[in-house]
């Protein structure tokens, strides 16, 4: 800083030069201000973003231990005597499941890892009578980094438990020790991770388990007894807990393959009821399955299943939240919210319900008329059968229902206007004709659209297995239980959709999992895997 001696001395081009350097310095000591006051707002924001995640977080945490906790009071408190044998078997099943599944979130919201129990389970050893069958692992390179060679010393052993039907084996995992005599450093090859990390089943185990449990319907306590005359018990607790992690281990797949789903033109919706038990209540209640898949003549075949505690159109609307397109479904009300002007949903009716309607009525009556329209609705599904035979493409279908179809359509729609003025107000066959002719243009949409069906069978044929598995498992334990099935269902039929063997898909899914990164998961999703070697050979 020069003093004001100086200043005096200097003549103007110097006090000149000397302001311009004062004004330099004076704007960078202002950027600085600004980049270090930039930095700092830049900081709060992170911590304040951090802050709330923190917070969501911790309010998830409370929701899934208070969950936790209602579902251990119903697990070790006085049993509602309304329950029978099997319902409270069911309750007990979908319970242990529920909580080694909340246990697992709970873990996976935590920052820091989980802590041990501070009394850690023994477990069994494997029977010695089951066949073993040895997976070694040993390090890439046996040649240490300070130059000597490794020397192998010993190893660590695991077993995992596999099974096939009727007959279990064991995977004994063998971890080679190396050693540097040099610099007496130890190497082993790490083992892959699994899906329930430390557990004794393989993948092919928890598939089967799953498959069992969710396409043969088969509850855990049967597939107890099963596993049980095979040589090991594995309790149902057991099997419960392996079935909860892999819900929540699979959930990644369930949500890009909804996000994949939602962006097709053309999307199925169906729902059916599933009885869900209420442990508050000692009864079940009337829960349902929604259904969603894309279209027969879409290139990609996927169907998602959604469970929900009710039947009413928020459901669907949620589901659906963000996706604009033609949707095929029956005239249930809880629909129609999504077809308001300006919603970018279209309605595409289904012509075998408005066939189906004659059908009843010509089972209970025997009517002419009934038949009549039975022939005339056979002579448009007549023509599709052509089209799947010669397999023509959208345009192709486009111009065969254009020429033979839509004229056959007109035609059975003056006859039903003709017909309906001669019937009376409130009979079935007024609610029969008024059917059709009410939702006449969502029905005949197909007919301007090839990439269209002209029904909603692709998805009702989805649903069938859940109406056969109901017979059988007769309801749901809990929501979680129910989206759990939903969630595993939807992997194995979109897999039966796409030519490929359930049991196969998710075993080599559940191998590589633990391993595959999260920007390539859609590699895993039933219309772009691949079976593996190693999935063939097994």
């Amino acid at each position: 800083m020069e003093s004001p001696r100086d200043l005096a001395q200097m003549d103007a081009q110097k006090l000149r030069d000397l302001a311009a350097t004062l004004i330099s310095q004076l704007a960078q000591a202002h950027a600085q201000i600004s980049e270090h006051g930039a930095a700092i707002t830049a900081r709060d924001v992170q911590i304040a973003r951090r802050d709330e995640e923190l917070k969501h977080k911790q309010l998830k945490i409370d929701q899934l231990t208070h969950e936790m906790a209602i579902l251990k009071r119903w697990q070790f408190g006085r049993r509602s005597e309304q329950l029978d044998a099997q319902q409270r078997s069911l309750l007990d099943d979908s319970i242990d499941a529920d909580i080694a599944a909340i246990g697992l979130e709970i873990e996976a919201l935590q920052d820091r890892p989980p802590t041990a129990p501070k009394s850690k389970p023994r477990r069994m050893p494997l029977p010695a009578s089951f066949p073993r069958r040895d997976v070694p692992h040993e390090p890439e390179h046996t040649q240490c980094r300070c130059g000597c060679s490794l020397e192998r010393i010993g190893e660590d052993v695991s077993e995992k438990l596999d099974y096939t039907p009727g007959v279990f084996t064991v995977e004994r995992h063998i971890r080679g020790k190396w050693v540097c005599r040099g610099c007496q450093t130890l190497m082993q090859a790490p083992v892959p991770p699994h899906i329930i990390d430390k557990g004794i089943p393989t993948a092919g185990l928890l598939a089967m388990v799953l498959i069992a449990k969710y396409i043969d319907h088969l509850p855990l306590y049967r597939q107890e007894a099963i596993f049980g005359r095979a040589g090991l018990a594995l309790s149902r607790s057991t099997l419960a807990q392996w079935v909860g992690a892999c819900g929540v281990k699979l959930q990644p797949l369930i949500d890009a393959m909804k996000a994949l789903l939602l962006t097709r033109a053309v999307l199925h919706a169906d729902e059916t009821p599933v009885p869900m038990l209420k442990p508050g209540l000692g009864h079940t209640h009337k829960a349902y399955l929604w259904s969603y898949s894309s279209s027969e003549y879409d290139d990609v075949l996927a169907v998602i299943y959604d469970f929900a505690e009710g039947r009413s159109g928020h459901y669907a609307r949620a589901f659906l939240t963000g996706w604009s397109g033609k949707l095929v479904c029956d005239d249930f009300s809880g629909y129609k919210a999504l077809f308001k002007a300006g919603s970018g949903v279209i309605e595409v009716g289904c012509m075998a319900h408005a066939r189906r309607k004659f059908e009843e009525l010509y089972k209970n009556k025997r009517s002419d008329l009934a038949t009549e329209a039975l022939r005339q609705f056979a002579s448009l599904y007549d023509i599709e059968g052509v089209a799947r035979e010669k397999k023509l493409d959208a345009s192709g279908r486009l111009l065969l229902r254009q020429q033979r179809s839509k004229p056959l359509a007109e035609n059975l729609r003056k006859w039903l206007v003709r017909q309906r003025r001669e019937v009376e107000h409130g009979t079935a066959t007024a609610k029969a004709l008024d059917y059709s002719i009410n939702r006449w243009a969502a029905l005949t949409r197909y007919l301007d659209d090839g990439d269209l069906p002209i029904d909603n069978n692709h998805l009702e044929n989805r649903i069938r297995p859940v109406a056969i598995g109901r017979s059988n498992w007769m309801f749901a334990g809990s929501l979680r239980a129910g989206q759990r099935a939903a969630n595993v269902m939807t992997l194995v039929q979109s897999a039966k959709l796409n030519g490929h063997d359930p049991y196969l898909y998710l075993k080599d899914v559940l191998e590589r999992l633990p391993t595959q990164p999260a920007s390539r998961i859609e590699e895993l999703l039933p219309h772009r895997w691949h079976v593996g070697k190693d999935a063939v050979n097994d």
